[in-house]
């Protein structure tokens, strides 16, 4: 298998059948696919984080970081033995995805993997319509786990790297279509914007003189709107005077 950074994306109607493929959405809410099977429904979020943990580095990891990084336990023993479970667990819904030995854990390498993570950094700089498309929500937005500080501090951070990735996209490309008069193509674009960041008043504003732009004068007051009640929300204030001054 490619190191995880390496894998090259295939259009999903071009992906030929393979009885070792795995297919892994990190962005939004995570899922995995295995051999096109989507991957039986746990209910431990540390199954799934430790999965997409795995996915992330291809390589083998010792038990004991694993250990540490997923339970904030009081001792190794009580941190290896919460980890012998969950690897139980794992092995269970994730069949031979996961190679375990009595000192390391890996991926298979024998699996050939598409990893939208991956995927997103190969193409943000030179082909970020498409990268975008697969920015489907935070890095592990929607896992929640317990007594791990290891594994939340290195998905945090992961998590403002990517979204930081995908904002300097989105404005580059916003900035070309406004600059070329391309106001209409540039609405999702602002829209997109405010779906990463709700409560930055700036890019209500601009997606406002958008509709202005393109003659939608209702959306641009439901926009005025929506950003009132997110800015209210959020801060308990109203939008600034340079805001209304807009539809004026």
């Amino acid at each position: 298998m490619q190191p995880i950074e390496h894998v090259q994306y295939t259009k999903q109607n071009e992906r030929v059948a393979s009885s070792t493929y795995l297919e892994i959405h990190l962005f939004g809410t995570p899922s995995f696919f295995i051999n096109g099977q989507p991957l039986v429904e746990t209910t431990s979020s540390k199954v799934e984080a430790l999965f997409a943990y795995l996915a992330c580095h291809s390589y083998p990891h010792l038990r004991e970081v694993l250990a540490s990084l997923l339970f904030n336990a009081q001792s190794r023993g009580q941190a290896n033995n919460n980890l012998r479970v969950l690897l139980s667990r794992l092995r269970r819904v994730c069949e031979d995805t996961i190679l375990i030995n009595r000192q390391t854990v890996r991926l298979n390498p024998a699996y050939d993997v598409w990893l939208d993570t991956a995927v997103f950094q190969q193409n943000i700089l030179q082909n970020p319509e498409y990268a975008l498309e697969l920015y489907q929500g935070d890095f592990l937005g929607t896992i929640q786990v317990q007594d791990a500080k290891g594994f939340v501090e290195w998905a945090a951070l992961k998590r403002e790297q990517y979204r930081l990735m995908a904002l300097e996209a989105l404005l580059r490309l916003l900035n070309q279509h406004e600059a070329s008069g391309q106001f209409q193509q540039a609405i999702p674009l602002a829209q997109q914007l405010i779906t990463i960041e709700p409560h930055h008043e700036g890019w209500h504003r601009r997606l406002i003189q958008l509709y202005l732009h393109t003659g939608q004068r209702a959306q641009a007051e439901a926009q005025l709107a929506a950003c009132g009640e997110n800015l209210q929300q959020a801060f308990g204030q109203e939008p600034s005077p340079a805001t209304f001054e807009l539809l004026k």
